[in-house]
Parts: structure tokens; C-alpha cells; sequence
């Protein structure tokens, strides 16, 4: 994120943090502007000097405007990681959608009514909650708090170069299994994660629609690697783009494993491996689950 902000900040957030500035000083802190927003006396309004003076000390500032304020960088964050997700959503969701997903489904008794549009809203909001708060983990890797680095010269060794993506997976695979089982808890699944899994027959727009606290943790481990271990800007952008690609295959129904999940909320927790499915006794096999008679068991689907 750091490097993109510092390719926008010239032809983009300089001057638009310039042009906000002005404005805002022109309307609050100029008392005899026609746009100033103190029309009353400060006689008037008691504490009102004090108060627009301390607002306007802070606004007038320019350490509050410089490139290395938190609140810039919060605020650029914050809108880059918007409009990227909103473009990505749209971009990969359409791709997957008119490849992957087969039309045939939509036919399903149990595909509802509207439900690419109510994918998609429920998706604009997760990204808009998300953005809010994800901002601050990215202004929290600009300011030093990761272990992020730019070069391979400064990581633990070129050997690392290629451990960490198996060490990314498994460490967010870890993560998001065990907090995906958390949200099928009874009380967690009733009032967040419910919502998501009314799409028994999902499309890739299904991808970012859930409830935007749950969106919100269910990124956490994405994110948390690079703040436990040493992990490269390059790795960190590689990884957050797969993994959000992955989320959309997830749900064109062509991944069979995370589709039984879908079919069945008991099984197959897994974002990338089934390991700890294996291990957690939620593992079920694919195959076997949508073929019952080769097995002689059946397989009770959900009402």
C-alpha cells in the first residue's frame, strides 16, 4: 500500500489534499468569509473562540496536511483500498461469473429470487466497512509497526523468498479456519454469518457478501502474517491478490470443496487446504458427498 501511495501522492493527493485545506479553512476559520460557518457573535456561544481557534490551529497546520500525517495516510488508505476493492469485485466477480459460473444454476430451485443484486449490495457494504477498518493496518505498516520489507537484501535470506507463501497459507489458512468455525457457533452464525449461507447456490459476487464485521475478521489473517513474520512487499501484494481471486472460485460452485459447504454447513471449513478439516473432523469429501450412492451412505442436505 505504501508504494502505491507514494506513486499517487504527486499527480493525485498532493493537491487534492491542497484543495481541501483551502476550502476548509475559507468556511470554518475565516470569520468574515460569507461562507464561514460563524455567523454568530463568539459573544454568543460560549467557548466558541476557543473552539474555533483550537479547530482552525489544527486545520491551518501543516503537519496535519504533510505526507507523513496519520491522518493523511489514513485517509488515502482508506479511499485507495475502496476504489481498488470496488474495481477488483467488479472486474473478477464479472470474469468468474460469465466463465466459471454455469447459467444452468440459476434454474435451481433453490437460487433466489434477485440474488446477484442482493450479492452485490451486500458486497459494496463489507467493502465499505472493511475499508474503514483496514485502513488503520495499512497506516500501521507504514509507520514501521510490520515486518514488511523491500528488498530480498534485507528479508532473513533468499531462501525465504520462497518459504514464506507455504508459510502464508498455512498461517491464514489456520486463522480463517478456526474463525470460520467461530462464526457457525450458534449465536455468531444466527446474527452474522446466516446471511451468507442463504446463497446455497452462490455465484462469485456471493464472494465479499457477508455480514461487514464478519468480512471484516475473516480478513484479519491476510493481514496479521506480516505483523508475526518477516514477509516481502512483493509477497504481500502477491498473496492479497490470489487470496481474493480464490474468494471469488470459491464461490462460482466449480470448487467442489467449499461448495459442499455451501450444501451442508457442517463440513469443509477450509479457505486453501483441508488439513485442518482433517484434522477438526469436518472434512468431507466432495466426491462421496455428491455421489452418496457410490458410498452406499447417504448424506442428509440441508432444508
Amino acid at each position: 500500500m505504501d508504494l502505491l501511495v507514494d506513486v499517487l501522492d504527486p499527480p493525485l493527493f498532493d493537491p487534492f489534499y491542497s484543495r481541501i485545506k483551502d476550502l476548509v479553512t475559507d468556511y470554518v476559520c475565516l470569520v468574515d468569509s460569507p461562507e464561514g460557518i460563524w455567523e454568530i457573535s463568539d459573544r454568543e456561544i460560549p467557548y466558541a473562540a476557543a473552539l474555533r481557534h483550537g479547530i482552525c490551529d489544527i486545520i491551518e497546520s501543516t503537519s496535519f496536511w504533510d505526507r507523513q500525517s496519520i491522518v493523511r495516510q489514513y485517509l488515502s488508505a482508506m479511499a485507495i483500498t475502496m476504489v481498488l476493492s470496488t474495481l477488483f469485485f467488479f472486474i473478477c466477480g464479472s470474469i468468474c461469473y460469465y466463465l466459471y459460473f454455469d447459467p444452468a444454476f440459476k434454474s435451481h430451485p433453490k437460487f433466489l429470487k434477485n440474488q446477484v443484486r442482493q450479492e452485490i449490495r451486500e458486497s459494496m457494504l463489507s467493502i465499505l466497512f472493511v475499508s474503514i477498518f483496514t485502513a488503520p493496518i495499512f497506516v500501521a505498516q507504514f509507520r514501521g509497526y510490520s515486518k514488511l520489507y523491500a528488498s530480498p537484501e534485507a528479508g532473513p535470506g533468499d531462501w525465504y523468498e520462497i518459504v514464506q507463501f507455504p508459510l502464508f497459507v498455512i498461517f491464514s489458512d489456520t486463522g480463517m479456519y478456526w474463525l470460520h468455525r467461530m462464526f457457525h457457533l450458534p449465536l455468531l452464525f444466527n446474527t452474522m454469518h446466516k446471511g451468507h449461507h442463504r446463497y446455497i447456490i452462490p455465484t462469485p459476487f456471493s464472494a465479499y457478501a457477508f455480514h461487514p464485521v464478519e468480512a471484516y475478521i475473516m480478513s484479519l489473517p491476510a493481514h496479521a502474517y506480516c505483523f508475526a513474520l518477516p514477509m516481502s512487499k512483493f509477497a504481500y501484494i502477491v498473496t492479497f491478490v490470489v487470496t481474493n481471486i480464490w474468494s471469488f472460485l470459491l464461490h462460482d460452485n466449480s470448487d467442489a470443496f467449499h461448495t459442499v459447504h455451501h450444501k451442508n454447513v457442517k463440513f469443509n471449513f477450509g479457505q486453501f487446504l483441508h488439513s485442518w478439516d482433517r484434522l477438526g473432523g469436518t472434512y468431507q469429501d466432495p466426491v462421496r458427498f455428491f455421489s452418496p450412492r457410490r458410498s452406499g451412505q447417504s448424506i442428509k442436505q440441508p432444508e
